[in-house]
């Protein structure tokens, strides 16, 4: 696998899942912008995190290091990051708050 860092937008509220092994985890996917119009989204699934996941909200600004594991899905290229670490940047577009957990 690859070592990636991204640095875009959420698309969606992030999604708490169990799998079957019982971890927790959460999902989300991110847009990172290319060009004006055009973006590439990456879906992003890693360890739940308790205090970082209520911040995890569509808008949301964020930087995502992890593995990239790339394939093609529906003739589309299927893009997902293994989080090994998560970061806020700014604040999502409803909120007004100054507080943000910097990092996770």
């Amino acid at each position: 696998m690859k070592e990636i860092t991204i640095v875009g937008n959420l698309g969606a509220n992030a999604v708490r899942r169990t799998a079957s092994d019982g971890r927790e985890l959460m999902t989300f996917n991110v847009a990172v912008n290319v060009k004006k119009d055009q973006a590439v989204w990456f879906n992003c699934i890693g360890q739940f995190r308790e205090k970082l996941f209520p911040f995890l909200v569509k808008g949301q600004g964020v930087i995502v290091m992890g593995d990239l594991s790339a394939g093609v899905y529906q003739n589309t290229p299927d893009l997902q990051v293994s989080i090994d670490k998560c970061e806020l940047i700014g604040s999502a577009p409803d909120q007004h708050s100054q507080e943000t957990p910097a990092e996770q």
